[in-house]
């Protein structure tokens, strides 16, 4: 069964759901898609079940509480007790969890920097801080409480600023790895991404990319550590979108995991122009990569996406235009420009590229993308910002 927010589809989706005949159920109307409307579904534990967006939790959450798959799903989502379910494999780990309250009244001088400060539950990177003495400490508290937290155009199920958590900052590279557990409990992996950031204080999800060293460099440690995980997580038919540092020793610790998903608004898609996988085919129809010759067929280039936004303090309504020919001319050798729609948060277009150095990622890191983005003149002269 596949939960799809029907408010957005990316195209390789739908060709897999084409392909597939996935039985569908539609969040936002509320129905299923593929039957009658006066059609009902029961889910069974171990039943493959999948999301397009993190807004059909609740509908589990609502519905099928008592399955594994949704105890689960709320576990990952809670960047708290996923911290609390890892405690006894990474003792030395702080983390910490506060209220905005808490937060204010915290003595920073007793803080081992760096360390990062986020939602406990979140999205993407949203209101992710990196933060490196007791002074920015201060100033982003400081920000939180003026603010009130944060606003969101997300729903609170999906990003939550009422909970904090302070864990380590760990050093080392950013990986983000789509897989999913199959009917036996394997894992198996269909994407392997690194994150790249425009200096030590980016937390934004600016570019990843792929490639076959990367691919090379990576798989067997990942698989390892998934193979590990899968042990205490008695999870089958299930897919998952997992973040992870390898710090200084090699140790690869798991920052996040993403329920029932993949990388979000259709990233995930980076993998078929990279080696030919479109994950939600293999998830629905159980495959798995021979990776040792998906490695071999792959060329040298580095394959990348990237987000374009707009200011986190506007919405679509803010804007007049936005220059879609004047942003593709910025690549070199572009894969697919994706024009997203105007209920997706701040992102206005998912671009797949290719490159054979790093210079061009170098060069869409350092841009601004407003600099594309025609904002309404009454909204400019109320918000400040300059055209």
């Amino acid at each position: 069964m596949i939960f799809l927010d029907t408010n957005y589809i990316s195209p390789m989706l739908q060709e897999a759901l084409i392909h597939t005949k996935m039985p569908m159920y539609d969040i936002v109307n509320k129905q299923l898609i593929n039957e009658s409307p006066a059609s009902t579904f029961e889910l069974q534990d171990n039943q493959l079940v999948i999301v397009n967006s993190e807004n059909a939790i609740k509908v589990l959450t609502d519905h099928y509480a008592h399955l594994n798959v949704t105890r689960w799903s709320n576990l990952f989502k809670n960047k708290v007790a996923f911290r609390k379910y890892l405690a006894a494999s990474f003792p030395s780990f702080y983390f910490k969890e506060s209220t905005l309250q808490e937060l204010s009244m915290m003595d920073s001088s007793t803080i081992s920097y760096p360390i990062i400060l986020k939602p406990a539950i979140g999205y993407s990177s949203v209101g992710v801080q990196k933060i490196k003495d007791a002074q920015q400490f201060t100033e982003a508290v400081q920000q939180l409480v003026d603010n009130n937290g944060l606003s969101t155009s997300y729903s609170k199920d999906i990003l939550n600023f009422q909970t904090f958590i302070l864990e380590t900052y760990i050093e080392g590279q950013e990986l983000a790895v789509d897989a999913y557990f199959n009917a036996d409990g394997k894992p198996v992996i269909l994407n392997l991404f690194a994150r790249m950031f425009r200096d030590a204080e980016d937390m934004s999800d600016r570019i990843y990319y792929t490639s076959k060293k990367v691919v090379t460099q990576y798989l067997q440690v990942v698989e390892q550590y998934l193979s590990e995980l899968a042990t205490s997580l008695d999870l089958r038919n299930y897919p998952f979108h997992i973040e992870l540092r390898i710090d200084a020793q090699g140790v690869l610790i798991p920052i996040e995991i993403n329920p029932l998903r993949f990388a979000g608004i259709g990233t995930t898609e980076l993998g078929v122009h990279a080696y030919d996988i479109n994950p939600y085919e293999y998830v629905l129809r159980q495959w798995e990569p021979d990776w040792s010759q998906k490695i071999a067929n792959m060329d040298e280039r580095i394959y990348s996406f990237t987000c374009a936004e707009f200011d986190s303090q506007l919405t679509f309504e803010d804007i007049e235009s936005i220059q879609h020919e004047e942003l593709k001319q910025q690549f070199e050798h572009l894969l697919e420009y994706r024009i997203l729609p105007q209920d997706s948060g701040t992102t206005f277009a998912v671009i797949f590229f290719v490159s054979d150095s790093f210079s061009q990622n170098e060069h869409i890191l350092s841009l601004d993308f407003m600099s594309f983005v025609t904002i309404k003149n009454e909204v400019l002269a109320l918000s400040g910002l300059q055209k």
